[in-house]
């Protein structure tokens, strides 16, 4: 690893200074382009295509205030290009950034790029420098919004359980898939009985290129980008709610480095919805409104959940990122295409969560296979106990839910002998804990969280129903 570093040092060219250079958005084709520059010598343009055959642009559409958020927008996706060569100076040429913004982009970058840094080693104290290189100031337009709501929607069981509370509440809303619409989101869409609008990001092929020369290349959270699409996407097509399916642990820090708590999940997490929503109260409107819908729960509580449902959208439900790559994408629509590859950390954690309540003939239909059984798993379930000294930088949540899942799956298998994982369990942590921790622990995560901001109105309909 230190020796690829090295290397990775030695071949990439220095740039000094990153420039938001402009964007514009074309009216005909309803896409928005978005351009970007390493010291006027490596440009980038990315493109995102707000069209829709199938919903209806607002009627007082304006192209003022859609450019308005589109500034915003456009200071979310460079950092899809900034990472593959951090620099020291930010040149903002595409509109004004006052104190406030600029403190706000700061907090946000930095936290958004700390496990990038930290696994790179790269010192974060002399980046995020920015500079005004224009006096254009974007001025907020408040605009009226229907009461509709978009959900954010993914193949995770996590969107699934959002769509059924909202259906159950009687809230009018439709579903939003943010860069690609592939099989299992079509299906999700289907079985919901819901629209989906599908808003297509078309990245830089440049930045493909500098991955290829052996620029960084790095886990981006994708959810920050999507906070601002879908701020532009409420407008123009008129909603009120963006509604996204992050739980209460996505709070929950890997890692402490430099004095600061790095989290893998930091754009999915409740102090990034509340300083966004601020932002946009700020600087976009009073009307719309972004929350999580789950954040007042664990996922073991989910996955609970979840289990009331997974049997009609058993083909449409998946939490690897392993299968889901941007080079295996054309294989996802393929008969036999596997939703799980059964050796991240995410399929086991998901398996474990999943486990207390499928029985053994619905794990096999899920997963094809029971992965507490396999012992090349072993090192990865220590690090969801955190036996082991940090926590997966993945999608993964608090080992307290692990081990809960796990002591709750013992009964599943009461008649045979314990799997291999399970046994390493039963021996290195159950056989230490005592039953009040046991207890404490479940108390904790049954329980119902208000630390969230879902908005009240919508509130009191969803939990009337649970």
């Amino acid at each position: 690893m230190i020796i690829k570093q090295k290397l990775i040092i030695q071949i990439m060219k220095k740039f000094y200074k990153f420039y938001f250079s402009n964007f514009e958005f074309n009216n005909s084709t309803m896409e928005a382009v978005f351009r970007y520059n390493f010291d006027n010598q490596v440009f980038f343009e990315e493109i995102i295509d707000f069209s829709s055959k199938n919903f209806k642009i607002r009627g007082d559409f304006d192209i003022e205030t859609l450019n308005n958020i589109l500034f915003h927008l456009h200071m979310a996706l460079w950092i899809s290009y900034y990472k593959s060569c951090p620099t020291k100076e930010l040149i903002v040429e595409s509109g004004y950034l006052d104190e406030y913004q600029i403190n706000f982009w700061k907090k946000f970058y930095i936290n958004w790029l700390w496990e990038f840094l930290y696994t790179n080693k790269i010192n974060p104290k002399k980046l995020f420098n920015f500079f005004n290189c224009s006096r254009k100031k974007y001025i907020k337009k408040d605009f009226s919004v229907s009461n509709k709501a978009l959900v954010a929607t993914w193949w995770w069981k996590d969107t699934i359980v959002s769509i059924e509370l909202l259906k159950k509440a009687w809230i009018d809303f439709d579903l939003v898939v943010f860069w690609k619409k592939d099989k299992l989101k079509k299906n999700t869409a289907k079985i919901s009985n819901k629209k989906i609008l599908s808003i297509k990001r078309k990245i830089s092929e440049n930045l493909l290129e500098l991955n290829e020369d052996w620029y960084y290349n790095w886990h981006v959270p994708i959810t920050w980008i999507i906070a601002f699409a879908l701020e532009a996407a409420s407008y123009i097509y008129d909603y009120k709610y963006i509604v996204l399916s992050n739980e209460k642990s996505a709070d929950f820090w890997n890692i402490e480095w430099e004095w600061v708590e790095v989290n893998h999940q930091y754009s999915k997490s409740l102090e990034f919805e509340k300083d966004f929503w601020v932002y946009v109260k700020n600087y976009i409107s009073d009307n719309t409104k972004y929350f999580s819908l789950l954040r007042w729960m664990y996922e073991v509580k989910i996955a609970e959940l979840f289990a009331e449902y997974w049997k009609q959208y058993f083909w449409n439900f998946s939490s690897c990122n392993v299968n889901f790559k941007i080079l295996n994408e054309k294989n996802h629509n393929k008969k036999d295409w596997k939703y799980w590859c059964n050796s991240c950390p995410k399929c086991a954690f998901v398996f474990s969560i999943l486990r207390p309540y499928l029985k053994k003939k619905e794990v096999k239909e899920i997963f094809w296979e029971d992965l507490y059984a396999k012992k090349e798993l072993e090192e990865t379930f220590m690090e969801l106990l955190w036996i082991s000294w940090i926590k997966p930088f993945e999608c993964v949540w608090e080992a307290e839910e692990v081990i809960y899942s796990m002591y709750k799956s013992l009964d599943k298998y009461k008649e045979n002998k314990l799997p291999y994982i399970l046994e390493v369990f039963k021996k290195d942590v159950l056989n230490k804990m005592k039953d009040e921790d046991l207890k404490n622990i479940e108390k904790k995560l049954v329980r119902i969280w208000w630390w969230d901001i879902i908005p009240n109105e919508l509130k009191e309909l969803i939990f009337k129903n649970l």
